[in-house]
């Protein structure tokens, strides 16, 4: 839900930079599908920005999650490539990608199989050092 308010945020800002420029809103086929591909091309590079340079999107730092892979490692850069994709693969199938995870038995979605990652809580310093300390690193 943080996610989706930051996300229209952004996308309320980019309409109000279009009409501040001289653009018109109008009420066509054709307007709506102009309005549909922009708030995409938004919504993409939110995911696509955060997922690949951050590792993370502002909703999951503020719920304390990361992403990690499958064995438990940070992600690649390849994998988080694969998984801002697989967040437009599914948002564009509408969010059937993410009502996915209520069917699939790992309770994974289609971002998640697509990247061989999923969302793990996140590890503080104090955690790490009290890894390390309990294996004597």
């Amino acid at each position: 839900m943080i996610d989706l308010v930051c996300l229209l945020f952004a996308y309320g800002g980019f309409l109000t930079l279009f009409g501040s420029l001289g653009g018109q809103f109008t009420l066509s086929k054709l307007s709506a599908a102009v309005y549909a591909i922009a708030f995409a091309i938004v919504y993409l590079q939110y995911f696509a920005l955060f997922t690949v340079f951050g590792g993370t999107t502002p909703g999951m730092m503020m719920r304390g999650l990361q992403v990690v892979d499958f064995s438990g490692e940070p992600p690649t850069p390849r994998q988080m490539l694969l998984r801002s994709a697989g967040y437009v693969l599914s948002m564009g199938t509408f969010f059937l990608g993410f009502l996915w995870a209520l069917w699939d038995e790992d309770e994974l979605t289609w971002h998640d199989r697509l990247s061989r990652t999923y969302l793990s809580a996140a590890q503080t310093f104090a955690d790490i050092e009290s890894s390390s300390i309990a294996h004597g690193r």
